[in-house]
């Protein structure tokens, strides 16, 4: 069940999907973006593209106002009739879902012009939105006859204004539509498999995808009746597509304006290095980015996940009919407690090194010394004293030293110095540092996947537990185990899904190194931790005065971290910092690095990184 689209059966699709996800469209709906407009939709593998698209088509629409006041339906019910997508008379969009994974990219191993492989791409394309436009008003009358009869009842009335139709009289009955499409699909599929001359076989071009145009609510009639206001045409896996077909496709529905609605998802690897590095603001499509949208909605991104982990839990036949429930969330005190009491003899025994030489910290010692608390409270206090007498002796000191009062140790223990503390004592100890259900949120990184992945192993964990007789919680130390061996898993598995990929992992370990080594420094300096960088371009005399996404002369550099950011690897966030708010832009390692390199999932602690020191991470 972990990935919604693989689910055949539309009512456990609806029972599995969270509505939330649709406040991405709402937001676009105020402003009067969402219908009659080019939109994009944009993510790494895994975010929920296809699930989105799947929930505006006429099956699942049909399940969904069948059964809109059963309770696991009643909320995405609300929010689809607040995009006027249902009404009180029923379905309101007409979705009309094309795969773009069908052989469109073998039309440019024909033996033909640039120009003529983009008008047999337009021609196929045309065909193709034509024939599943027609399954989708049959899908959506949902009559009891057959499928030859269903498009019998269809009328296409468009009246051939503009000539589109050389070889179709039209009006028509869908049936007739359909057979004429159905023929030039046919005719470019033997270009494709045949050894004969394109001459011989004569498939159709065409010059313009004017079946978006053509295909309109008015023109489309069942049993003489109309059957919705508006249709959604949505493009999946678009990145499927060869380089000029993207192109080609862009520059058409963009250019064309129509009055029509087109929702293109793709895959952030389809774009350009450069587009996966810059903004999309001042774009003349719309853009919608779903990990950029859950990353700026954190609290939100948790719901979603809660939402999605309770629904799947909920339809155990082990009866484990919750998640959240059965992770441990607090530290096993009793169990670790030989830990924690070897964490503060080795912690004491550093500070007796360190401020051997001095009295000024007697007073520190002594209070954490003799403060009454539980082994792991006192863990923690001798890892904080710790990291304050190294900041304390890294200053410039007078030759004149005073004892410190109880009263500075208090004032300067701040809430970075808990979060570093927590970390220093699990680092290189069997004290668990990631754990509990808001952890599996961080490490999803703002991906759907990515949250099944890991949780998806935890819950497996439960059912063990559960089929085994043993107690069904998952404690810390598994839970931190389970996370580290998918995240060493997921690492293994970067060299068969990504291009440059002994490059990337190259640079990533180069990154993870330079982050562990700033983070764990004895004073944590950039408490709670270092987890990303910003690029500071250091000008030489072969320097342009192109910005250092767009210069050649850092293509690998370039193509690697574009690379990373398409597939997740890398999150950007922009940041002010410096003189008169400069902003930058902050590449973060995803989550799931961080557990790799035993970092935390804190953001804020990064560090520029000139561009010559990063050109030489990607080298092997």
């Amino acid at each position: 069940m972990r990935a919604s689209e693989k689910i055949e059966s539309d009512a456990s699709f609806l029972r599995l999907y969270s509505p939330i996800v649709l406040e991405s469209l709402a937001e676009k709906d105020k402003d009067g973006k969402l219908w009659d407009n080019v939109m994009y939709i944009h993510s790494s593998p895994g975010a929920g593209k296809t699930s989105l698209l799947r929930v505006f088509e006429p099956g699942t629409l049909n399940t969904l106002i069948n059964n809109k006041s059963a309770t696991d339906y009643k909320s995405l019910y609300t929010t689809l009739k607040k995009l006027n997508v249902l009404s009180d008379r029923g379905i309101e969009v007409l979705g009309v879902t094309l795969v773009c994974t069908r052989n469109y990219e073998i039309l440019e191993e024909l033996d033909v012009s640039s120009a003529q492989k983009i008008r047999y791409f337009f021609s196929l394309l045309n065909a193709r939105i034509f024939l599943a436009t027609l399954r989708s008003i049959v899908s959506f009358s949902s009559s009891n006859a057959s499928f030859n009869e269903a498009l019998e009842s269809i009328s296409y009335t468009y009246d051939n204004r503009e000539n589109y139709f050389s070889d179709l009289k039209v009006p028509c009955t869908g049936k007739d539509l359909y057979q004429w499409a159905s023929n030039i699909e046919k005719k470019v599929y033997q270009a494709i498999d045949s050894f004969l001359p394109l001459s011989d076989i004569q498939p159709q071009g065409h010059d313009e995808l004017f079946s978006l145009t053509v295909l309109k609510p008015e023109y489309l009639l069942v049993n003489g009746q109309p059957i919705v206001s508006k249709i959604l045409f949505m493009l999946d896996d678009a990145h499927k597509l060869s380089f000029t077909q993207r192109i080609s496709l862009k520059k058409y529905v963009i250019e064309k304006r129509g009055a029509f609605s087109i929702w293109i998802s793709q895959r952030l690897e389809a774009l350009e290095p450069k587009d996966n590095l810059r903004s999309f603001e001042g774009r003349d499509y719309e853009e919608l980015n779903l990990e950029k949208f859950w990353a700026e909605r954190p609290a939100k991104f948790e719901k979603v996940l809660f939402n999605i982990a309770d629904k799947r839990a909920a339809i155990s036949s082990e009866d484990v009919n919750s998640f959240m429930e059965y992770l441990d969330s607090d530290l096993e005190e009793e169990l670790l407690q030989p830990e924690f009491l070897k964490t503060i003899e080795a912690t004491r025994q550093n500070i007796g090194k360190i401020a051997d030489f001095t009295s000024k910290f007697d007073k520190w010692i002594n209070y954490v010394e003799t403060l009454e608390s539980t082994p792991l409270e006192k863990a923690l206090l001798f890892k904080k004293l710790e990291i304050l007498i190294n900041r304390n002796l890294g200053k410039s000191q007078l030759t004149l030293e005073f004892p410190l009062t109880e009263q500075e140790l208090f004032d300067k223990f701040k809430s970075d110095i808990d979060a570093t503390s927590k970390l220093f004592m699990s680092y290189s100890t069997k004290i668990p540092y990631y754990y509990g259900f808001s952890d599996l949120v961080k490490v999803s990184s703002n991906n759907i996947e990515q949250f099944l992945s890991f949780s998806g192993d935890m819950f497996e964990e439960m059912l063990s537990n559960r089929i085994s007789g043993l107690q069904i919680n998952v404690d810390t130390t598994r839970q931190q185990r389970i996370l580290t061996e998918v995240a060493g898993n997921k690492w293994k598995e970067l060299s068969k899904i990504l291009p440059y990929s002994t490059q990337v992992t190259a640079f990533l370990s180069k990154l993870g190194e330079a982050c562990v080594k700033d983070t764990y420094k004895p004073n944590a300096p950039y408490a709670p931790g270092v987890t990303g960088f910003a690029i500071k371009v250091v000008p030489s005399m072969f320097d342009t005065n192109l910005p250092w996404e767009e210069n050649e002369l850092y293509a690998p550099m370039i193509n690697v971290i574009s690379t990373c950011v398409a597939f997740n690897l890398l999150e950007i966030k922009e940041v002010n910092q410096g003189e008169k708010g400069q902003k930058w832009q902050v590449y973060y390692l995803n989550r799931w690095l961080c557990v790799k390199f035993n970092l935390p999932f804190s953001y804020g602690g990064w560090r520029h990184k000139n561009t010559d020191e990063l050109l030489k991470w990607t080298k092997i």
